[in-house]
């Protein structure tokens, strides 16, 4: 048992799924700025980008296989009751339920990626500065479309979605939204590890540390930057897609930059151009906020207590800062092959073949 807390088990799996969403997010990132050099202000439009592709085509997919009758003009309105009935048909099928998941999450991941390609065309060129402004009017763009179209998220009142895991119980459901989230953000650290440790990760470094002498020895500054952001952009579809699932709903006012700045701090505090460090900002700043959600009653401050995650980050990233600037696991030299070592071995040999 955890002291305070009521359901330990609940607080586990929430725990665990948004350390999971958080972690795809921060390591996304870490590619695009730890390793490119892109600093993306606008993360959260492709967070947002998976989420309005789940929550707007989950169910407007679902009930013609269900032969759900609905007024087009009244779904919003009637979107809790028919989001409820399709629901209860996946429970009942749950092949169908299993094909729409994937099939939307690997929509949602290409609708972020071709955001991400249309954010960069115009803006890519730009510099530091101008670049990270453009990104941040454009996510902030994408939410206020949402929520004034209702037909994408219902507007201000949001939308429902469709539980894919209604054919199973209780417990068993939020195991599979773990096994299922997990597995995504293990499979995303694994291949962001591995390109950063190959040929194509150290150009980008080269890219981020000098792109006069990378352009120098032929190497396309502006296709790479756009190639990174279009890949930062899908991980982070993703995330958005897993999210809107698990939570049930989707809003187009949760969307907003401060999503994109928690992030740029987990990355700065965990250590950028470290993916082990990216998950480790995630996994300090979800068990803060989790532990702050829990006992935020008990704790006696002159403001709303919500915020106080933001000052205790503000606080801790300040430090950082001023004392680690490279984060708590820094970013380590990539491991190349040594051939000095290798010539002197090959001396070695050849000096006792011919004696």
């Amino acid at each position: 048992m955890i002291p305070g807390i009521a359901d330990p088990i609940r607080f586990i799996l929430d725990f665990a799924v948004l350390f999971a969403v958080y972690s795809i997010l921060s390591i996304s990132l870490n590619l695009e700025y730890g390793y490119t050099g892109i600093p993306n202000f606008g993360k959260v439009l492709f967070f947002a980008g998976g989420a309005f592709v789940v929550g707007s085509l989950t169910a407007r997919l679902a009930m013609p296989l269900a032969g759900i009758s609905f007024n087009p003009e009244k779904f919003c309105t009637e979107n809790v009751k028919l989001t409820y009935m399709v629901s209860q048909f996946f429970a009942a099928n749950p092949h169908i339920a299993i094909a729409l998941f994937l099939l939307l999450i690997l929509l949602a991941v290409g609708v972020s990626a071709l955001l991400g390609y249309l954010a960069s065309y115009p803006a890519i060129r730009l510099r530091e500065d101008y670049l990270g402004i453009t990104l941040l009017a454009a996510g902030e763009l994408v939410r206020i479309i949402a929520r004034n179209y209702e037909p994408i998220v219902c507007g201000t009142l949001g939308i429902s979605v469709p539980n894919p895991f209604a054919w199973l119980s209780g417990r068993t459901q939020d195991l599979m939204y773990i096994a299922v989230m997990f597995t995504a953000a293990i499979g995303i650290w694994i291949y962001t590890e591995r390109l950063s440790r190959s040929p194509y990760g150290r150009m980008l470094r080269a890219l981020r540390d000098n792109e006069l002498a990378a352009e120098a020895l032929g190497k396309c500054g502006v296709s790479i930057r756009m190639q990174t952001l279009v890949l930062g952009s899908a991980m982070a579809g993703l995330a958005g897609a897993l999210y809107a699932y698990y939570t049930g709903a989707v809003y187009a006012d949760d969307y907003v930059p401060i999503r994109t700045f928690l992030v740029w701090v987990m990355v700065i505090i965990g250590g950028a151009g470290n993916n082990s460090g990216a998950a480790l900002g995630a996994l300090i700043y979800v068990f803060m906020d989790r532990m702050i959600g829990q006992y935020k009653y008990y704790v006696p401050v002159p403001f709303d207590i919500n915020y106080l995650s933001y000052i205790i980050l503000g606080v801790v990233l300040i430090a950082m800062l001023m004392y680690r600037p490279g984060g708590i696991l820094p970013e380590k030299p990539s491991k190349t092959i040594d051939f000095e070592k290798i010539a002197a071995r090959f001396r070695k040999n050849l000096s006792a073949r011919e004696a």
